[in-house]
């Protein structure tokens, strides 16, 4: 990204805060509700930059029957960032905490397919190409975006995972399952999210709830003041 309105992901697009689950099982086919874990890495950007210390490296979904919470924080939590999901509301919602500072965009699903429609057109392409991530047994496409400079994206993603319509505020909304590894771009930042970790757990529901300490922004605002003070901080 560097563009906030990019931040995204089938959340998925999106973003998590890694916590320690302690001891838990294998992963269970046909879950409803858990966590997941990726791993992110930024494969444009060279090993030995600095600035990779200050960017996020892990991402955890939390997930239960149509919603999710994807989170992801910098280094010491200067900037955590979040989207929540909830497709029985039809509700999508970007949350950003800057030092204490705390703010969130509530979208519809037009406004969240919107923010999201960002890439140029594509179209999918299904492989017979099946790989285990995580445990899970996936499915591989293609993005092709047609006429294009971009090469070809490669997604994986699981139908083993009973999320409802885990896709529906984004641009890859006609793909049911869950993707354990795809990409991303945060303010013009390209990130790799490849799940390591898929744990069947219960998640409480206030895990969707937004607190009261984040500040409600329209869109204009929120490109205002987040977008471009998260600009600064990662130039």
């Amino acid at each position: 990204m560097i563009n906030f309105t990019r931040f995204i992901g089938p959340f998925a697009a999106v973003l998590f805060l890694l916590g320690s689950c302690g001891e838990h099982n294998a992963f269970e086919q046909n879950i409803s509700e858990g966590t997941i874990e990726y791993e992110v890495t930024y494969p444009e950007l060279d090993s030995s930059n600095i600035l990779l210390e200050m960017l996020p490296d892990k991402m955890v979904m939390k997930f239960k029957k149509d919603k999710y919470r994807s989170e992801l924080k910098t280094a010491a939590g200067i900037i955590e960032m979040a989207v929540v999901a909830d497709r029985s509301k039809e509700k999508m919602y970007n949350l950003v905490k800057i030092f204490s500072d705390r703010y969130v965009l509530e979208m519809n699903k037009e406004e969240a397919l919107k923010m999201t429609g960002t890439l140029p057109s594509f179209k999918i392409i299904e492989t017979d190409a099946h790989l285990s991530i995580a445990e899970a047994n996936c499915k591989k496409i293609e993005l092709d975006f047609q006429g294009s400079d971009l090469e070809n994206y490669e997604f994986c993603y699981t139908d083993e995972i009973d999320l409802l319509d885990p896709n529906w505020c984004t641009p890859y909304n006609e793909i049911s399952g869950v993707f354990l590894d795809y990409r991303i771009e945060n303010y013009g930042m390209k990130m790799r999210l490849k799940a390591i970790r898929i744990i069947a757990e219960e998640i409480d529901d206030d895990e969707f709830t937004i607190s009261d300490d984040y500040e409600p922004l329209n869109s204009e605002e929120f490109e205002k003041l987040v977008v471009k003070n998260m600009e600064i901080f990662l130039e």
